[in-house]
Parts: C-alpha cells; structure tokens; sequence
C-alpha cells in the first residue's frame, strides 16, 4: 500500500510538473531551474568557503549543479525513469525516516542543489519548509541577486568583461557600478580611456589602465555619484541606477561645454532638473531666494520649472543643516 502510495505521489508530481509548465508556456514564463554551470561562467567565480549545516528555505532552492533538465523550476520530476529513486524517497520520508543533509551552493539569495537532487524535489512535494543541507558560500566577480534570468546573466557577463578590463574592483574593491540597461559598460570603458589618454598628457608618461579606473572612480564617477545621492536624483528617474544617471550627467556636461555654456557636473544635473519637471498649471512659482540658492548651488536655471517640493526645502535649508522635513 505504501508503494502504491509513492508510485501515486511519483505520477501526481510528474502532471503537476506538466500542468505548471503547460501553463507557463500559456503565460510566455518559460523559466527552467537555473544552471550553477551557467551562472558560475557569467558572473565569474573567485572563490568559495564552507559554512556548515543548516535548515535551508526550500522556497529558495531554485537551481542546480549538472540537472537542472531533470527538474523543473518549482523541482517537479519531469523524467519517467526517475520513478523508482523518486518514490522510496517519498516513501522513507513519509515513514519519517532520517533525511541525510543535501549539499548547496549558495549564490546571492539563491541555492544550487550539488548532492540530493530527489530529496528537495520530495520534500517540497511533501510541503516542506526547510531542508537540512550543507553550505557552500559561492564568490563571484560580478554580484547576482534577485532574479537570475538569461538578461541578468547576460548583464552579469557584461559586469565581468568591464572589471577584467577596467581592474576597477581590484584597485577599488568598495566600488558598485550598476546599469540598467545592456551595452552601458562599453560606455563607461570608454570614459575611463578618455580619463587616462588626459592623465597621460597632464603626467608625460604612459598611465596604466588601473591607475586610470582608479583616478576615474575618485575623481569622476564618485564625485557625481554623490551629487545624485545628495540631491536625491533617482526619486525623479524609477529604475534607472547612479552608473545610469552618471552617464547622462556627463553627456549633458559634454552637450553644455559645446554650446559654451557654464558646464560641470551640477550645472548638468540642473539642465536635467530643469528640462524634466516641467510647468504644473496653477502652480506657484519659486520665490527669488530660492532660485538664488539653486543657483549657487547647482548652477543657472535656462528654463521656467516649478521646483518639486523637496527640491526647495533642500535648497533652502543652508548646508550643513538637516532637512526637518525629511527622515533622516
């Protein structure tokens, strides 16, 4: 009777695998259990290191090492030939039998099952919330969280290429250079030649390209960044990143020095300010003072805007002195 049982809970978990996938199909969400091969080649590994044993969320074991086409995205069996492994798993365990550990890696917020690929895919069936499993934090180059989907992946490979290039994360291990769209890397390469051809004029010498990402991240690129933090700037822009706004900062300074305007990395942020609020009807309009400050502080406006209101309480609270009004 219990084999009959775990032959029937076998077959229940292959039509639910089935059903789950038909459906995706349906929904244009085809994603499979993720491959550590796969990932572990994007995103570059540097190392790893034993953890111990722990209870691991079964909810985050989402991809394999070597099967991940045995299985499918929520551990289904999707295989016939995986019966009968399958089913004295299902059969021991509803006994309550001892589970020996599994062997994870552990990447970002996602586990990777190496050894105990039918124990998760049971236990999961069975409404397991935790397993048992042995720890392997995973390094890698470039950092993967969240979803860890092909566009992911292929931004990951793209991170790598510019730090190898770059050598930006061994000469400054605390810079995080994120983008949000593919091919922004290349771009960013670009400024950091750009950087070091001026510092080899300014020193008579050749500059190496990890001397150039570092006097880049100090000189150029951290500068801004703290602008955009300091005026909050991606409250105005959802789902664009500081190497996002970085970019545009430095094309819209380029665009200014040619039409030989006052031309800087505040004097740009202002240009986009001021280009992207706009005029709201009935609105009231900044009083002298605070265009004053605004000016002193981010350059001359060269449009009629009506300042968002956190923007005028930041202007007009004098540095060095917290804005009440926001949290700190």
């Amino acid at each position: 009777m219990k084999q009959l049982r775990a032959r029937t809970d076998f077959e229940t978990a292959r039509i639910q695998a089935f059903l789950r996938d038909a459906g995706a199909v349906l929904r244009g969400d085809t994603r499979p259990l993720l491959s550590f091969d796969e990932v572990r080649r994007a995103a570059r590994l540097e190392g790893q290191s034993y953890t111990g044993l722990k209870d691991v969320p079964i909810a985050d074991i989402r991809g394999s090492v070597g099967r991940p086409n045995d299985f499918d995205a929520s551990f289904l069996p999707v295989k016939p030939q995986m019966r009968k492994r399958w089913a004295q798993l299902d059969e021991a365990m509803r006994r309550g039998e001892p589970v020996p550990p599994i062997e994870v890696y552990h990447l970002g917020n996602v586990y990777f099952v190496k050894d105990g690929h039918h124990r998760v895919s049971v236990a999961r069936h069975l409404g397991w919330k935790t397993i048992p499993a042995r720890v392997i934090e995973v390094k890698t180059r470039a950092p993967l969280m969240g979803d860890m989907d092909a566009a992911a992946l292929l931004q990951a490979r793209e991170y790598v290429d510019f730090l190898e290039r770059s050598q930006l994360d061994r000469v400054r291990p605390e810079a995080s250079i994120a983008v949000s769209r593919l091919g922004r890397y290349d771009r960013i390469f670009e400024d950091i030649l750009g950087h070091r051809y001026f510092m080899g004029l300014q020193q008579y010498r050749e500059v190496s390209i990890a001397e150039a990402s570092a006097s880049w991240y100090d000189n150029v690129y951290k500068p801004i960044a703290d602008l955009i933090r300091e005026y909050d700037i991606l409250e105005h822009f959802p789902g664009r990143t500081e190497a996002d706004m970085y970019l545009w900062i430095t094309a819209r300074w380029f665009e200014l020095s040619r039409a030989q305007k006052p031309a800087g990395p505040a004097e740009a942020i202002a240009d986009i300010l001021f280009e992207t609020e706009g005029t709201g009807e009935g609105a009231k309009p900044p009083s002298p003072q605070v265009l004053a400050l605004l000016e002193r502080w981010l350059g001359p406006p060269r449009r009629v805007i009506e300042l968002p209101a956190k923007l005028v309480r930041r202007a007009a609270t004098p540095r060095g002195e917290p804005d009440k009004s926001s949290p700190p």
